[in-house]
């Protein structure tokens, strides 16, 4: 395999390049640079001279505060939410600032202060007032800028125009309307309150009427006197209990007394306190004493004994005669008290139920009384809002203070004209590279490796820039650095073409190309030359017989050549020539331009005494395409490299080309060199 061979199969194992599409396009850029310095130049001339036409713009600013915890003279506007972000709160007044109601009152302020502003600025016709004053508004919103500065409850308004003056006029009165706007809002929310109060208060007046009404009705309904209520009652029922326990008591005795019979009944309570009877019994003892003694003295049948034995039983029956009367009073007694005590027992009931039903009528009542005073303090609360309002009307203060009014600034602030300038550039590159990137897709010219690669499917062996012109009136740095690069590019083509891995046997390489301007032979010759010093024996043939330029360039003569030794035979060394500063030898084109020249048996034998006389036999083609004959030269070689040159060869003349030399045999093989511009 050789080694363009190697290099080739090398080259497509490695995959695509990643960087390909850049390469692509900034070559395409380098090959398109005067057209995009001269579109770039020009938009960076217009936009300097639109900069230049461009009126001043000045910018006026100012400060306000916004406040929202400030404790307002209207208490409904005292709220107490917590901490509010001042972002939060700021993002808001920022909307209200800039809104139509406010710019609206911003452009009946400025007309009324100066006529004709309005139809001054929107440019409609003073008769159309309405209209001048929307078209105002609208240049108001376009030109006004409100923002937030930093985390902090200050808001900066600034406003741009071609009048300092009235800038500064246009902040300061959007500042103003904005605090007047807040103010005329709290005087509206008052009214409003006031109204509602007022609307309110009626309709509690009217409820509360009522409520003492029916407390009234009430109270006369159930008798419920606002000194006595349940108390009195509470007082008679316990004197009548009290009555009741004498009664049951005084009930018991008499039972108990009535009870008692014979003997017993000496000993009821009412018999022995009796003072007949303790009488009784005090002569009932002294007749006994009597008894006893005459009963000593005499017999029984005595006059005196039985007349003192009868006077003692007369006292004893008198005794109980009066303890019968004294039990049939208590059994009389008895029956009154048991009469009494259901007397009062029944009272005692009756008090009882009707203490209940007072009980439940003055808790009725209390809860009548509990709406009334509830229905008073709502009432008195509202009353006091009422007088509240009504007494702080007219003093309403805005959430916010302006912290410094807007001055008419001295110096403009714009336009930026450099940044115009600026612009102008950034959009002109953009149009030219939008330009340069239509033209690269609709130009179907190479430019990369990855162009020739996906055109033909073989990788070029190497990037070779631009051939050194042989000129020497220019050789400073850059023409050095040319030269070294393209030294590097030469001695890699030829350890890619010419040098085989392992042994020193001739080796043939022709080179063609789409057309001659790739420069195709120029490079060829470089090529041979860089063989040449290498120490290789080398000799370069022209094959191009009908533009010649081989001795041109390694400074020979075009009077007998390879196309005179084809046709009229010699020895080759008739025809040989050297170059002027390497050990290359030459053979010139000729004179001679018959194309069957190619197939001619005399050209075999000179490729074959070339081949066994020199290490490295170079071959300059014409292009195939132009001359198919030249095909048959093609088939000596043992690799045939096109040439193709960046932004010049298309990749259709590059297929048509590789399709030509696959006629002369599917061995061949091919490689690919591409020149930069």
């Amino acid at each position: 395999m050789t080694a363009a061979e190697t290099a080739s199969n090398g080259s497509s194992a490695a995959g695509p390049n990643p960087l390909a599409p850049i390469i692509w396009l900034a070559e395409a850029f380098w090959q398109y640079k005067w057209l995009v310095m001269t579109v770039m130049a020009a938009g960076v001339v217009a936009a300097a001279t639109l900069a230049g036409r461009l009126p001043n713009v000045y910018t006026a600013a100012g400060l306000v505060e916004i406040d929202p915890g400030r404790d307002d003279i209207l208490a409904q506007r005292q709220t107490n939410s917590g901490y509010i972000p001042p972002e939060t709160v700021t993002e808001t007044e920022v909307q209200v600032i800039q809104s139509s109601t406010v710019l609206e009152r911003v452009a009946q302020e400025l007309e009324s202060r100066q006529p004709g502003t309005a139809a001054a600025t929107s440019g409609a016709t003073a008769a159309d007032g309405g209209a001048a004053q929307a078209e105002m508004v609208s240049e108001l919103q376009k030109h006004l800028r409100v923002q937030p500065t930093g985390r902090s409850y200050v808001v900066e308004v600034s406003f741009s125009g071609r009048d300092p003056r009235f800038a500064a006029d246009v902040v300061n009165a959007v500042m103003r309307q904005y605090l007047q706007l807040d103010i005329d809002a709290q005087r509206d929310q008052a009214n409003e309150t006031i109204a509602q109060v007022s609307e309110r208060l009626d309709e509690l007046r009217t409820n509360l009427d009522e409520r003492e009404r029916a407390v009234e009705e009430f109270r006369a309904t159930n008798r419920i006197t606002e000194s006595a209520g349940t108390t009195m009652l509470s007082e008679q029922i316990a004197q009548m209990n009290e009555e009741l326990i004498r009664a049951q008591s005084a009930l018991a005795q008499a039972r108990a007394a009535s009870d008692l019979r014979g003997a017993a009944a000496e000993a009821i309570p009412e018999v022995v306190a009796s003072p007949l009877i303790q009488e009784l019994r005090g002569q009932e003892a002294i007749q006994e004493r009597t008894v006893s003694e005459l009963s000593a003295m005499y017999r029984p049948t005595h006059p005196r004994l039985i007349q003192a034995e009868e006077a003692l039983q007369a006292i004893r029956g008198t005794i109980a005669s009066e303890t019968r009367k004294i039990v049939e009073s208590l059994g009389t007694t008895a029956n009154v008290q048991t009469e009494r005590v259901a007397t009062l027992e029944g009272q005692i009931e009756a008090m009882r139920d009707r203490l209940n039903e007072q009980r439940e009528a003055e808790i009725a009542l209390r809860r009548l009384e509990r709406e009334v005073d509830a229905a008073q303090r709502v009432y008195e609360v509202l009353l006091n809002r009422y007088r509240e309002v009504q007494g702080t009307a007219g003093l309403e203060r805005p959430d916010g203070r302006i912290v410094a009014a807007a001055v008419a600034p001295t110096a403009p602030s714009g336009p930026k004209r450099i940044l115009v300038v600026a612009g102008g550039g950034i959009l002109s590159g953009a149009v030219a590279f939008a330009l340069v990137l239509g033209i690269a897709l609709v130009d179907q010219r190479l430019r990369t490796r990855s162009d020739v690669t996906r055109t033909v499917g073989i990788a070029p062996l190497a990037t070779v820039p631009p051939v050194p012109s042989t000129s020497r009136l220019f050789s400073g740095f850059r023409v050095r650095r040319r030269n070294a690069a393209f030294a590097e590019a030469i001695t890699h083509l030829r350890a890619a073409l010419v040098l085989r891995a392992g042994g020193r046997e001739p080796t043939i390489v022709a080179m063609t190309a789409p057309d001659d301007g790739v420069g195709h032979a120029d490079l060829l010759t470089a090529l041979g030359q860089a063989c040449a010093i290498a120490g290789d024996v080398t000799v370069l043939m022209d094959a191009n017989f009908s533009r010649p330029s081989i001795h041109n360039r390694l400074g020979g003569h075009n009077e007998f050549g390879v196309s005179d030794l084809v046709m009229m035979g010699g020895e080759v060394d008739a025809a040989l020539q050297i170059d002027r500063y390497t050990p290359l030898n030459f053979l010139a084109a000729g004179r001679q331009t018959d194309p069957s020249l190619y197939r001619a048996s005399s050209m075999g034998a000179l490729i074959d005494a070339l081949y066994h006389r020199f290490d490295v036999v170079l071959i300059n083609l014409p292009p195939i395409v132009e001359r198919p004959d030249a095909q048959a030269l093609a088939a000596e070689a043992e690799v045939v490299a096109i040439a193709a040159k960046a932004g010049l060869t298309s990749r259709r003349e590059l297929l048509e080309t590789v399709q030509t030399l696959r006629f002369v045999g599917p061995g061949l093989p091919l490689a690919t060199v591409l020149i930069r511009r």
